[in-house]
């Protein structure tokens, strides 16, 4: 069934279908391995605790949205992640091994799975993590990796002919080398199908509510954030924005004692605008008109900074 034609299906049956600011839906070409018997019932449940603590396979920090209904062939435990608001602005970033584990295979498919550049880590209790449609890979096949450590890049790479697919990363998590998948856990909770919005070794939980339209104003959402974070401690998120070619930066706490908090937008070519002061919530907004434009953008809390390069090139 075609990916349009799934997602009609869904809505009608009443499944939301939504894309929370990522990419659109994403037509992939996921050719599953040979069919093997995977665990269900007591099996599962025993074999689920035997399930290493698998993080999300992203630098910490960074909030990711996965989706395991977007593809018209996915079996219902297979997860595509993206993060910005259209799939090709996350060409290109990192992706990291959910666990500890050796590597057991590098490779790419050019005719058979369709998975394109993959990774497979093989982990404790009998469970590999799968990565599909790399850019890149920077492991190779017997390398002992931990957990957090680069082993390639999300991409599009895929079999001759699917030139339709979007960026996106292809997560999987086998179980004795069983398909279809099983359940995927980060942080020792169960993975929100079909759709979940998470933060990298944030322990699991949600990501915060998106604050962009509250501060930038109606019809701004939220296209990117960084969360600013040292020695353990989380002092907030700078939140970049966008609404109709405008750019919009806040950086963000929780309301409470007043902290010396910056937030800066410049557009390529123009003078930086920066909002500097002492706030119990937030800095900014800071707006600037950049369509087809790229910015630069950031901020800080108590000294803890982020600053990006020149990206978001609309």
């Amino acid at each position: 069934m075609g990916g349009r034609r799934r997602i009609a299906v869904l809505a009608a049956a009443g499944i939301a279908v939504a894309t929370a600011g990522t990419a659109a839906a994403v037509a992939v070409a996921d050719s599953p391995e040979p069919v093997r018997t995977a665990p269900t019932g007591a099996r599962a449940a025993a074999a689920a605790k035997a399930m290493p603590r698998f993080r999300l396979p992203f630098p910490c920090g960074q909030v990711w949205t996965g989706n395991s209904s977007r593809s018209s062939v996915h079996t219902g435990y297979e997860i595509d992640f993206n993060r910005g608001r259209t799939a090709e602005a996350d060409n290109g970033d990192t992706v990291v091994a959910a666990a500890a584990g050796k590597v057991i295979r590098s490779t790419r498919h050019t005719t058979q799975s369709g998975f394109g550049h993959h990774v497979v880590i093989q982990h404790s209790g009998g469970y590999t993590t799968w990565y599909a449609h790399l850019k890149y890979r920077s492991v190779k096949t017997g390398q002992q990796v931990a957990a957090g450590t680069r082993i390639g890049a999300v991409g599009r790479s895929t079999r001759p002919g699917n030139g339709g697919m979007s960026s996106h990363l292809h997560y999987e998590v086998r179980y004795n080398g069983g398909y279809p998948p099983v359940e995927a856990y980060f942080e020792g909770r169960r993975f929100g199908y079909p759709q979940q919005t998470l933060e990298a070794c944030s322990t699991g939980a949600p990501a915060p509510a998106d604050p962009v339209a509250q501060i930038c104003g109606p019809g701004y959402r939220k296209i990117d954030e960084a969360v600013l974070r040292e020695g353990g401690r989380t002092y907030g998120r700078v939140y970049l924005g966008y609404r109709n070619g405008s750019n919009c930066v806040a950086t963000v706490k929780p309301k409470g004692a007043r902290a010396a908090m910056t937030a800066f937008l410049q557009v390529k070519g123009a003078t930086t605008k920066t909002d500097r002061g002492s706030y119990q919530w937030y800095a900014g907004p800071v707006r600037a008109a950049a369509a087809g434009k790229c910015v630069r953008w950031g901020g800080g809390i108590s000294g803890v900074s982020y600053a990006s390069g020149f990206e978001h090139c609309r």
